[in-house]
């Protein structure tokens, strides 16, 4: 039954719902008492008292204050001492949908809808319903549902009240914390709304709070230093479905340590990857064609630079052959103008110890015949009309393969296969991938699966594909969309050749810290020097580089040492050793990732998230727990400040001394074949 408050405005503590629904519970309990023998009474008395000190999740109170066309909820801990809430999040509707009013329904800590006084049928629906878990950690979690008519919108903002923010999309140009990267009503979408390819929805504050949105929500994100905000409506790139509503769904998580609730939010709603992926890829760098020849490549040059890379003295994991050697894109077969003999070229650079990879995508250009045999047999995506499959990706107008379709990912996939076994080519380098490739973008057509998990079920399905595209996981993708859990290297987007956070070197860090904080550890950090695009990398820019990327999971070679001097071909030749040196640790970190979601690189603030300085710290990450890393960022600098977390630290440039943490080590020297790090000893 419904009660109707006087007031369009109510406060309400679930302690005194769960007074009431407990009423019998505790009567009961007094009629044991007076009827059982007294050992039976005793037992009873103390098998309560156990479960009153000893709760499996803690105790929390929610308080909620709603008008027509809003609601405010806050969590409250009975050991917030300090008058604020553990969390709170403030609900709009676009319009009013009605009065306020509570219900009650088992099972729910929390219900309200919005009715009209003449109308039995809900308006807007609100329903908090506690996550239990057998952690002993101190985080509450709690799904959240808000129901409305699907020509209205939902917004749920999260006031960060000085807080620092974590997690969201990964972008280009990254800031850290992420509240620094402004997003305006977004979609959140691979590819659409200034997006790029992570666009994953978990997002954690230093106090303590974790958010996950589930996929099945038309999301679009406002986030910004004041607030991090979630958007439903039905409006594109989504499209509405029959049930006639729009739907807000997301899990709150509350703490008191940020670390905690992290692990305990990623093992408990984001996927762990089952296995990590090829352990050369970790031990030796990659080395690509892309950046140093771009598009000009043939059989002489592919075998020049294996050459080069041997004479000079480096180890690889793997030789990758980049854009152009396709006789059309989609093709899957060689262009044999450029290489006529493609198979004696792949056995020569075998026998040199090579491994290869091939760059390719998810496009078929309208020239190849291959894309007369997609469109015949419907194996192409189409646009919202169901009219036409094209779409325009950076080498022209083609059709892009629907992942969703099981026929057509089996007709792709085998290609790619038959080209593999044909010229014994190890694996592949996928590119693209984001959903705003979907011909007519933002207006995206139907997909297979449900409507609500559209469009970015595209991106995760072709990362599934591309994953198991073989037993070798040699895979690398540029795209991500709840894929955490397959056994795949992530690429950084593309870097420009600059020292800024705007594309550049200092986006290094910052996008390693944010891809990791989403669940992605295994980082490919772009190619040493960045891609070239307008300016060339100097050899300083190479080498900080270089400097900057020995510590990240791998490591990836276009321009080359001996584009420089000999010099940086020693400086580079330390540097990728000391990678080496240490990859047994970095594949134990892996090895941990996969068993428990902890990170490879760590933000600083992991080692004291009560350390206000560590906190926003962005030119400076961990290899794990006890390897601090500060790398020089700025264009002729050979000093720079570090902060060093509690803790007593190793200097490895200055073996002997050790400082001790919570301090700034001011103008530190750090010259131009110099890498800054420390070990925690304590």
């Amino acid at each position: 039954m419904t009660r109707k408050l006087s007031s369009d405005e109510f406060l309400l503590k679930n302690d005194d719902v769960d007074q009431n629904r407990h009423f019998h519970f505790w009567l009961y309990v007094c009629f044991l008492s007076c009827t059982v023998i007294t050992f039976g009474a005793l037992l009873t008395f103390f098998g309560i008292r156990v479960l009153l000190t000893e709760p499996r999740t803690p105790r929390v109170s929610f308080k909620l204050l709603a008008t027509r066309s809003s609601a405010s909820v806050s969590l409250w801990s009975p050991h917030s001492g300090n008058g604020k809430p553990l969390s709170k999040i403030d609900i709009t509707f676009s319009e009013e949908l009605g009065n306020p009013r509570i219900c009650n329904e088992n099972g729910l800590a929390l219900c309200m809808n919005w009715l009209e006084d003449k109308d039995d049928n809900p308006q807007g629906l609100l329903q908090v319903k506690e996550i239990p878990s057998q952690e002993q950690d101190g985080v509450y979690c709690s799904m959240h549902v808000i129901t409305a008519p699907d020509d209205k919108d939902i917004n749920a903002c999260i006031p960060l009240q000085g807080d620092q923010l974590y997690g969201g999309p990964v972008t280009s140009t990254q800031y850290w914390p992420s509240q620094n990267n402004k997003i305006s009503d977004s979609p959140y979408v691979t590819g659409l709304g200034g997006n790029e390819g992570i666009v994953e929805p978990y997002w954690l504050t230093s106090s303590g709070n974790a958010v996950f949105v589930p996929p099945d929500v038309s999301l679009f994100v406002s986030q910004n230093k004041t607030h991090l905000c979630l958007i439903s409506k039905i409006k594109e790139p989504y499209l509405p479905d029959h049930s006639g509503a729009v739907k807000l769904k997301y899990i709150l998580c509350s703490g008191t340590d940020p670390v905690i609730t992290h692990l305990h939010t990623i093992r408990s709603f984001v996927p762990l990857p089952r296995d990590i992926p090829d352990e050369q890829m970790f031990r030796h760098p990659i080395w690509s064609t892309w950046a140093r020849y771009k598009k000009g490549i043939n059989t002489f040059i592919v075998n020049d630079f294996a050459k080069q890379i041997l004479y000079y003295g480096f180890n690889n994991s793997q030789l990758e052959i980049d854009d152009n050697w396709e006789f059309c894109y989609g093709a899957a077969e060689f262009f044999n103008k450029t290489f006529d003999d493609p198979k004696l070229m792949i056995e020569t650079l075998k026998r040199k110890g090579f491994r290869i990879t091939l760059w390719t995508h998810p496009f078929i250009n309208i020239y190849c015949p291959a894309h007369t045999i997609a469109k015949n047999n419907r194996y192409l995506a189409m646009n919202k009309d169901m009219t036409q499959t094209l779409t325009y990706w950076w080498d022209g107008f083609a059709g892009v393969i629907n992942f969703t379709n099981p026929d057509a990912v089996s007709w792709w996939k085998g290609r790619l296969q038959n080209l593999s076994r044909e010229y014994n080519i190890d694996a592949f380098k996928f590119d693209a991938g984001e959903a705003a490739y979907l011909p007519g973008a933002p207006e995206i057509g139907k997909l297979a699966g449900s409507i609500r998990l559209q469009p970015n079920i595209f991106t995760t399905e072709y990362v599934k594909t591309v994953a198991n595209m073989s037993e070798l996981k040699l895979a690398e993708v540029r795209v991500v969309y709840r894929n955490q859990n397959e056994p795949v290297f992530v690429r950084m987007p593309d870097k420009s050749s600059t020292w800024g956070v705007e594309n550049g070197l200092k986006a290094l860090v910052t996008s390693l810290l944010a891809m990791n904080m989403v669940g992605y550890s295994f980082v490919i950090p772009d190619m040493v020097g960045g891609n070239g695009y307008i300016d060339l990398p100097t050899k300083e820019l190479f080498i900080r580089w270089l400097q900057a990327n020995t510590f990240m999971p791998t490591i990836q070679f276009s321009y080359s040492p001996w584009d420089f001097d000999k010099e940086t071909v020693q400086i580079a030749k330390k540097f990728t050793t000391l990678h080496y040196q240490y990859s047994n640790k970095i594949l134990e970190l892996a090895r941990k990732k996969v068993s428990d979601g902890t990170p490879i690189n760590l933000p600083l603030w992991w080692l004291d998230p009560t350390d206000e300085e560590a906190l926003t710290i962005d030119t400076e990450f961990l290899l794990g727990n006890d390897l601090l890393v500060a790398p020089i960022l700025n264009e002729g600098a050979v000093a720079r400040n570090i902060y060093l977390p509690k803790g007593k630290w190793q200097d490895e440039l200055q073996p002997g001394i050790v400082h001790n943490g919570n301090c700034w080590l001011r103008n530190y020297t750090v010259q131009l074949d110099e890498l800054a790090y420390f070990t925690r000893i304590s």
